[in-house]
């Protein structure tokens, strides 16, 4: 049988007159060295296909999200309530930005188990991980030559497929944070928790028709009790009130209410929609383990991080030079609460995004919604205000809510 003929691509040399450095990949240089080429482990094992994360491991990452979640508020309201420092988009800015650390951190590890090896093999090792299981996302095949911006006669490779679809993602991440912020000024605390927590029922319709997802009878009934549940919550013991008397220029307080209630669901919307664009565009469409996957999903984070400490920082000098939000330099108690809130909150966002990749959209963002009950009980170990009966009421549906979505997860989805 005949070779075929080597095409005209193959017949040029590497560096060309007409080839632009944008198509030199790092995977093509060969290093002119037997200990400087990628190791045949690397794609001996990623031909394999391994299992997906056990229960076990699933729910400890659920559990230190919901923790970290809950720290997270209780150190953010003592910061602000209690020391007076209220910052709140700085805080998102300081939050958002340090989703890169996690990254940093695996990246640490990773070169320090590997020390051994020749550090521009490990580079090239890690850069073809990456690239392989960007490669391996159906969205890359389909979203990929309409999200990337390349010259004529270019293709967009993998890691320009990544970084343009976390730029989008990161601007409806921020506008979910942002938007939380905004309506806490203008609505009741109780509406902003009820309707922010609506995002699993958001997160759950965009999978339909963006991940093609078929949501079972326990997943719609989960979905409807959990948010029962959270408006049983915010609602049981609360009562909005209207300090202006009658005449008094009194629409204005349901005005700022109605308003702050249409900015929650727009944040809703929004981190349903984080959620779902993540799971689409940063998770393989092959089977891996837990450990496999981290790479690609950490790094995926890390560039939310990345984008909102390069650009947010515009935004709070035209909120400080029209005195929407003065700068004020933190005490160092007010630092180390800081640190506290923004540590937690990163591993907790960075691990809610793991577990969308490990399981489902809907799964994740129960992590949210177990975490208003947690946050209820915290109040009343550190801030002494003892919940409700409709608190544990509430709180016993979301955990029903839960159990149902984890049984169709892993019992029901497994057959």
């Amino acid at each position: 049988m005949d070779r075929p003929k080597p095409t005209d691509e193959q017949n040029r040399p590497f560096l060309y007159a007409s080839r632009s450095s944008d198509e030199i990949e790092l995977a093509q240089f060969d290093g002119g060295r037997a200990d400087d080429r990628t190791p045949d482990l690397h794609y001996a094992s990623g031909s394999k296909p391994q299992d997906k994360p056990s229960p076990v491991l699933v729910a400890a990452a659920l559990l230190i999200t919901v923790i970290g979640f809950t720290i997270n508020t209780e150190a953010t309201a003592y910061f602000e309530d209690i020391l007076g420092w209220k910052q709140p988009f700085m805080t998102l800015y300081i939050t958002h930005s340090s989703l890169a650390l996690p990254w940093l951190c695996h990246i640490a590890y990773l070169r320090f188990r590997d020390r051994h090896v020749d550090y521009r093999v490990w580079v090239r090792e890690y850069n073809n991980q990456l690239r392989g299981s960007i490669s391996s996302i159906d969205a890359f095949i389909t979203d990929g030559p309409k999200l990337v911006w390349k010259g004529r006669g270019q293709l967009g490779g993998p890691l320009d497929f990544l970084a343009t679809a976390m730029a989008i993602v990161t601007l409806v991440l921020t506008v979910s944070g942002a938007s939380w912020f905004l309506s806490l000024s203008l609505t009741t605390p109780s509406d902003l928790t009820a309707i922010y927590n609506c995002s699993t029922f958001f997160a759950a319709a965009f999978s339909v028709p963006l991940l093609k997802e078929k949501l079972g009878r326990l997943t719609i009934v989960a979905v409807v009790l959990s948010i029962a549940g959270t408006f049983i919550i915010a609602y049981g013991d609360t009562t909005a009130e209207h300090p202006l008397k009658e005449g008094d220029s009194g629409s204005k307080v349901g005005t700022s209410r109605l308003l702050g209630n249409l900015v929650a669901c727009v944040g809703a919307v929004a981190f349903g929609l984080y959620e779902v664009l993540f799971k689409k565009w940063a998770c393989s469409s092959r089977p891996m383990s837990a450990e496999a996957s981290l790479p690609l999903t950490l790094a995926a984070s890390a560039l939310t991080g990345v984008y909102t400490f390069c650009t947010l920082w515009v935004a709070l000098i035209l909120l400080h030079i029209f005195s929407i939000e003065t700068f004020v330099w933190p005490s160092m108690e007010v630092a180390l609460w800081i640190t506290i809130a923004v540590l937690s909150g990163s591993i907790s966002i960075t691990l809610l995004v793991v577990l969308v990749i490990w399981t489902d959209p809907i799964f994740g963002s129960f992590a949210n919604v177990l975490s208003v009950f947690f946050v209820t009980l915290a109040d009343w170990l550190v801030f002494g205000l003892s919940p409700s009966l409709a608190a544990f009421a509430g709180g016993g549906l979301v955990i029903v809510a839960f159990s149902m979505l984890t049984w169709d997860t892993f019992a029901v989805k497994k057959h």
